[in-house]
């Protein structure tokens, strides 16, 4: 046994296995960590493997058999034992060894603490610590898993977002960029963030690899990488090491407690978070087939985990959603009071499994709005703002709240704040314009809203905005043109009657017909004045409980007279309004005249700069 490893080692057997091990280790660990950022096919690192390994036996046979010599390669047993080269050749391997194994360790260090040393760490002040998350590319060989990446993307933005001194550009405004190859840095400065996180994503049966690199917009240079290679069951402990190696490569100070992690509700049940991920990404959608295929998945998913909180957040938002997309739900027509009821119902199951997650408390607030509990509700969504504090979805809700209890001013700064977390998405300038619009800034509605539809021509819903605010203006051929370009039932009588406003005709006429039809309020109010308007809010109050009188705030300029009828006294007490004035504070068009009485009129913008409504590219 000794003679054999003695001939062994005189022929460089050993020399060349440990360089070819050291050799092959290093390329697997390149081609591994290269392959997802060249969109190499998923079968490139395993061919590598499978080559190095082959080739170990061929490598060990050829050094035994065979020897280099001067004159070329020849057999090992032809070559005269004085004449062979052999001891020349192991020094040489013995270099390349040593050379391998440097390679290696560097490698290995650049690997485990990324591109740059942690001096190398810009030391920005929290102040200006902000950043975006990249839509992580889908990786696997199927393209419907693309659900899952973006879910894992938008369960790290959501840790990232709870680390506090982090600004996090929001979810909408991030995945405008996917599916795109954009310059970084051009990136950063449209979203106003120092930093972005990219990567991707490739689930391959219970295999799961992330990689997630942290970019410094500033120059494009990288500040953090790593790559995860983990079973499925540990892709929330993947979430939480990428949302804090980030804040610690940005040298902030997490906080954290001993055991304290950044992603919260976790389930073991990976077949009921996919279905969650996929559920949440139809909800998001906000299409009829989606928001029915998403109740279907979310219904197996809070059957098999009843104890996984956001499963029901979710649910009940796309309860909340389905009468406002949908005509029918599970083979019958729309039942409100019943959806709503389910929703609430979800709702509260998620804020009792989980009282400090903020959709569940959002969720909460939509449905206690829903039943006119404003100052439950209201509540609900500052509990929510204050859990995460820049959720677009919270801040349209809130918003929508702020409209609908008559807080002008309030509202529109938090349409503010949405543009700004927002600013690259069309929709936050809906609620930021229909808040103006109440303000009365109807020429800047005017103004901004053709800029805006310039940027994006897909946003028709603008249109609504556009036409209450040409009719306050009067100008009645502009709103019929913003009509045209509104995707809604009935909107050819409402041509119809603009073309006879326009013409002269006497609108009259058209009363009968627009009894039993909700209509926009204005137009009623060219038809029949403050009473067709009051008997149409009247009907709505009785068949659409979520109405909240925006509309009366809408379009006000033309209906400021209808405040002082004693109906819409009644209409506000109905709704709960007046209880929530009375405790939250007056709207600027309603104040009390005594501990039993109040009166309403003109709408009175209070002079501050909110209210003001500077312009907005």
């Amino acid at each position: 046994m000794g003679h054999l490893f003695e001939e062994l080692k005189r022929r460089n057997v050993v020399r060349v296995g440990i360089a070819y091990a050291v050799i092959g280790w290093l390329i697997i660990e390149v081609i591994d960590t290269i392959a997802p950022r060249l969109n190499m096919p998923d079968w490139v690192p395993t061919f590598f493997i499978v080559a190095v390994l082959v080739g170990l036996p061929l490598a060990l046979f050829f050094s035994w058999a065979y020897e280099l010599t001067p004159q070329g390669v020849k057999k090992t047993a032809e070559v005269d034992a004085d004449a062979s080269i052999t001891p020349s050749t192991g020094r040489k391997l013995d270099r390349m060894i040593i050379v391998a194994l440097v390679v290696a360790l560097g490698y290995f260090i650049w690997e485990r603490q990324g591109l740059v040393s942690e001096a190398e760490v810009p030391q920005t002040s929290t102040s200006e610590i902000s950043i975006a998350v990249l839509p992580f590319v889908n990786m696997s060989s199927d393209p419907e898993q693309e659900y899952f990446s973006d879910g894992i993307t938008e369960e790290i933005l959501n840790a990232l977002a709870r680390v506090e001194g982090l600004r996090v550009t929001a979810r909408t405004s991030a995945f405008a960029y996917k599916g795109q190859s954009p310059d970084l840095r051009e990136v950063g400065r449209a979203l106003g963030v120092a930093n972005i996180v990219e990567g991707s994503v490739r689930k391959a049966g219970n295999r799961l690899r992330i990689t997630a690199q942290l970019i410094d917009t500033a120059d494009g240079s990288h500040i953090w990488s790593e790559v995860y290679d983990r079973e499925l069951t540990d892709v929330f402990a993947i979430q939480d090491e990428i949302a804090t190696s980030i804040a610690g490569a940005l040298a902030l100070s997490l906080g954290l407690r001993e055991g304290q992690t950044l992603v919260a509700d976790r389930t073991s049940n990976m077949a009921a978070y996919e279905s969650y991920l996929q559920a949440r990404r139809f909800i998001l959608g906000r299409s009829p087939d989606g928001l029915t295929q998403a109740i279907t998945l979310l219904r197996a998913v809070t059957e098999s985990e009843p104890d996984f909180a956001p499963g029901w957040a979710a649910m009940s938002l796309a309860y909340h959603l389905v009468p406002f997309f949908l005509l029918e739900f599970d083979g019958a027509p729309i039942d409100r009071v019943a959806l709503q009821y389910t929703s609430e119902q979800a709702a509260r199951r998620a804020v009792s499994l989980n009282p400090r997650l903020a959709t569940a408390r959002h969720v909460l607030g939509n449905a206690l709005r829903w039943r006119h509990q404003w100052v439950a509700a209201e509540d609900e969504f500052l509990e929510a703002l204050r859990l995460d504090p820049d959720s677009v979805e919270i801040i349209e809700d809130y918003g929508e709240f702020l409209q609908a209890v008559g807080k002008i001013g309030e509202a529109l700064s938090i349409a503010e704040k949405g543009l700004e977390l927002e600013p690259s998405s069309a929709f936050p300038y809906l609620r930021y314009l229909q808040t103006l619009q109440m303000a009365r800034q109807n020429d800047q509605v005017v103004v901004t809203g053709l800029r805006v539809l310039e940027s994006y021509p897909e946003a028709f819903w603008l249109n609504r905005t556009m036409l209450n605010a040409y009719l306050e203006l009067g100008q009645f051929e502009n709103a019929l043109v913003s009509l045209e370009g509104v995707v809604a039932r009935r909107t050819a009588k409402d041509i119809e009657v603009l073309t006879a406003a326009i013409n002269g005709e006497d609108l009259s006429r058209f009363a009968d017909d627009l009894r039993d039809l909700s209509f926009n309020l204005t137009i009623f109010h060219l038809i029949g004045g403050d009473d067709l308007v009051l008997e149409a809010l009247e009907r709505r109050l009785l068949h659409t409980p979520a109405y909240h009188l925006i509309a009366t705030t809408s379009n006000a300029a033309l209906m400021d007279g209808l405040r002082t009828d004693q109906r819409y006294k009644q209409l506000v007490t109905q709704l709960g309004l007046v209880d929530y004035w009375r405790a939250r504070g007056w709207p600027d068009y309603c104040h009390p005249i005594s501990d039993y009485d109040f009166e309403c009129g003109a709408y009175a913008p209070a002079a501050t700069p909110e209210a003001a409504g500077g312009e907005r590219e």
